[in-house]
C-alpha cells in the first residue's frame, strides 16, 4: 500500500487508502475531551439541583463517574475500530501472498 497524504486518501473515492488508523489519536482525545465536557456539566447540573453541600457530596461522584464511564466507552470503542483496521490490513497480506504463492 503507497503512502497518501492525508487529503489525497480523504478525496479517494475507492476507499482503498484509509485515514481513520492515521487520525485516531486526534479522535480519542477529542473524545476525552468531550467525555471532561460532560463530566462537568452533570457535576455543575446535580450541583445546582441539589444545592452546595448536596452538590459537592453527590455532584462531584456524578460526574467523576460520567466522564469515567464515557472514557471507558470511548476506549472501547476506538479499540474495536482498530482491530477492524488491522485485520483488513492482514487480510490484505494474506490476500496478497495467496496471490503471489499461486503465480510464483
Amino acid at each position: 500500500m503507497d503512502q497518501r497524504g492525508l487529503v489525497s486518501s480523504l478525496f479517494d473515492l475507492t476507499f482503498d487508502h484509509m485515514i481513520t488508523p492515521r487520525i485516531q489519536r486526534v479522535l480519542y482525545a477529542l473524545m476525552l475531551v468531550m467525555a471532561a465536557v460532560i463530566g462537568l456539566g452533570a457535576m455543575v447540573t446535580v450541583g445546582g439541583m441539589l444545592g452546595k453541600i448536596g452538590g459537592l457530596f453527590v455532584g462531584v461522584p456524578v460526574g467523576g463517574l460520567a466522564f469515567l464511564l464515557l472514557a471507558m466507552y470511548f476506549r472501547v470503542m476506538m479499540e474495536i475500530m482498530i482491530v477492524v483496521f488491522k485485520a483488513v490490513e492482514y487480510l490484505r497480506e494474506i490476500a496478497a501472498a495467496t496471490r503471489g504463492g499461486a503465480n510464483g
